[in-house]
């Protein structure tokens, strides 16, 4: 980490916008590995930040093994997605703050009462980001971050995705509302398997929208047996 940035309320009083769009802009930050949030702390600029600036942009991509890797097909990213979130579910419910909590809630209901498809999807990202952060370990938020954005990044993730832009409402309320429950009772278990059955919804249902063979996308079949494993 390097600079520190002003606080929200003082970059909205700069700006001259309210905080909900500077909130929106670091998640953003965040997710292209710009900026990280240090519960407590405050967010401070990348090292990333500062060799985009001063290198050509591609050597510095270059530079990143993680982003040298050959595309992922979506069955390889809901399983990353389902085995890496379940773990960091179970931390965070034994780790989130109040604050954390309320965030997950208030994450949670947008979802539910988002007017388009797009807002809905932004939205559930900054929830799944936001599980990250609430176990107060940067590397692990860190690593949440370069999953969601190979996958933003994938136009195979993109395609499969397709039927979830169509949807009218929000899908997934109660697998949501059952996982915020469970770090609300600080249950690790119960998270770590809220968050499996809640990624396996989703797979299952864009599965069948995408008349999928085994070939295309498999879902592992297994059932989370919630172990430290």
């Amino acid at each position: 980490m390097l600079g520190k940035l002003p606080t929200e309320r003082e970059l909205a009083e700069m700006y001259n916008v309210g905080r909900a769009v500077i909130r929106d802009a670091l998640v953003m930050l965040e997710v292209k590995g710009l900026v990280q949030s240090r519960q407590g702390s405050g967010i401070y600029i990348t090292r990333r930040a500062y060799e985009l600036e001063t290198a050509d942009a591609g050597e510095a991509v270059k530079a990143r093994p993680w982003e040298s890797l050959a595309p992922s097909g979506p069955a390889e990213f809901l399983q990353a997605q389902q085995w890496f979130e379940s773990h960091l579910s179970r931390l965070a419910a034994l780790s989130a703050s109040e604050d954390d909590l309320l965030e997950l809630e208030r994450l949670s209901e947008e979802c539910r009462t988002a007017p388009h498809a797009g807002s809905r999807a932004y939205t559930e990202m900054r929830f799944h980001l936001r599980i990250a952060r609430a176990t107060q370990n940067p590397e692990l938020i860190s690593l949440a971050h370069h999953l969601w954005q190979r996958r933003d990044n994938s136009p195979l993730w993109h395609n499969f995705n397709g039927p979830a832009t169509e949807l009218k409402g929000d899908k997934w309320t109660a697998a949501r509302d059952k996982l915020v429950a469970a770090f609300r009772r600080r249950d690790g278990d119960a998270a770590f398997v809220a968050m499996w059955q809640y990624i396996e919804e989703i797979g299952t249902f864009l599965t069948h929208a995408n008349a999928a063979t085994p070939e295309v996308v498999e879902q592992s079949g297994d059932e989370p047996d919630s172990g430290q494993g």
